[in-house]
């Protein structure tokens, strides 16, 4: 089934339709959302990407994350992707947005909207479609090993990480 992004200009401004296979073939600006989640042990928790993505298959990548589907808003596609990837419920006011990233090569020209969650959910359920594995890492620990082993992670995580990381060691000490 052919999944359909909304095409946006260089303001994130709805210019057309385009399908995924368009959108990344021809490097055509579209939409994405990561979510970083904490887990109970208040480590943050990562996910290994299954096998069967087309993109960064087996490589480390925020809690959730995908594609805005056209029509829909960054919100609502973070509330579906933790849904579909995680099997968790949440609503939009569960969303702490704490970073919007323009479009370039490492987002696979994305515009993104970077997701906090601050609940704690007692039981995680991931799509093996999607998730691999789920990995939890320490601030700290996540920090290094993202310098030191970045081969494990997708690029498009290592970006953002780059640009988060004081928001995110901000959160560490909330636990």
């Amino acid at each position: 089934m052919t999944e359909y992004f909304d095409k946006v200009d260089q303001n994130d401004n709805v210019i057309g339709k385009i399908s995924r296979e368009e959108a990344h073939e021809l490097n055509l600006m579209h939409r994405a959302v990561h979510i970083f989640i904490k887990g109970q042990n208040g480590k943050w928790l990562l996910q290994k990407r299954s096998v069967k993505k087309d993109l960064d298959p087996l490589l480390l990548t925020t809690s959730c994350s995908g594609h805005v589907d056209s029509g829909e808003s960054y919100a609502g596609a973070a509330v579906r992707e933790c849904w579909e990837e995680l099997g968790l419920t949440i609503s939009s006011q569960d969303l702490t947005e704490i970073l919007r990233c323009s479009p370039c090569r490492e987002t696979g020209m994305e515009f993104v909207r970077v997701y906090l969650i601050k609940r704690i959910f007692k039981k995680i359920t991931p799509s093996s479609d999607e998730i691999d594995q789920i990995v939890y890492f320490e601030y700290d620990e996540l920090i290094h090993k993202s310098e030191t082993e970045s081969a494990k992670f997708s690029g498009s995580f290592l970006h953002i990480l780059h640009l988060v990381k004081g928001k995110l060691s901000n959160h560490s000490r909330d636990s």
